[in-house]
C-alpha cells in the first residue's frame, strides 16, 4: 500500500498573497500615520494695554494641521521681531487640541516696552499693519508620539485694534 504525499505547493501562492496583502496594509496603514508638521500664520495682533513702560499685546495665530488625526498642543514658544528688529519672547503652556485637518486660533501675550516698539509704531502709523517674523518651536502630540515642530514664520499682519 502507497503512503498518499501531502501537497503543500498550492497553499504557497495562497500564502505569499495573505503575505502581500498585509505587507501593503502595514504601508497604507504607516503611510496614514506619516507626520506633515503643522502650519502657523500670524493672523492678528491686538493692543490690550498701554502703561508709561510699554504695553501687552494679544498674538492671534492660526494654526493648521493638515494630518488626518488630532493633534495635541502642549508648549510654544518663540522669538518675535517687528519690522526686522527685536520685538520680545512668547510662550505658552496649556493643552490644546489641533483636529485632524483643521484650523485652531491660539492666542499668545507678549509685553513691550515703549524702547522695542519704534519701528513698529512708525508701520503701524504709515500702513496701519506690521512686517513679523516669528521663529520658535511648537510641542505637539500624535497618536505616537510626542515632538518638536520648528517654527520659522514671517509676513505682514494689520493691527486690527488698538485697545480692548
Amino acid at each position: 500500500m502507497r503512503t498518499p504525499k501531502l501537497r503543500i505547493q498550492p497553499l504557497r501562492p495562497l500564502l505569499l498573497i495573505a503575505l502581500g496583502t498585509g505587507v501593503l496594509s502595514a504601508c497604507a496603514l504607516l503611510q496614514r500615520f506619516s507626520f506633515v508638521e503643522p502650519t502657523v500664520d500670524l493672523a492678528a495682533v491686538h493692543v490690550t494695554g498701554l502703561t508709561r513702560s510699554g504695553g501687552s499685546l494679544d498674538l492671534v495665530l492660526d494654526v493648521h494641521n493638515p494630518n488626518p488625526y488630532a493633534l495635541r498642543g502642549g508648549r510654544f514658544e518663540a522669538d518675535v521681531a517687528l519690522e526686522d528688529s527685536p520685538f520680545g519672547a512668547v510662550s505658552r503652556e496649556a493643552p490644546w487640541t489641533l483636529p485632524a485637518q483643521g484650523d485652531t486660533s491660539l492666542t499668545v501675550q507678549l509685553a513691550f516696552s515703549w524702547t522695542a516698539i519704534g519701528a513698529a509704531a512708525r508701520a503701524v502709523l504709515d500702513r496701519g499693519s506690521v512686517r513679523y517674523r516669528l521663529g520658535g518651536r511648537v510641542l505637539v502630540g500624535t497618536p505616537v508620539d510626542e515632538r518638536w515642530v520648528q517654527l520659522e514664520q514671517q509676513g505682514e499682519v494689520p493691527v486690527e485694534r488698538l485697545l480692548r
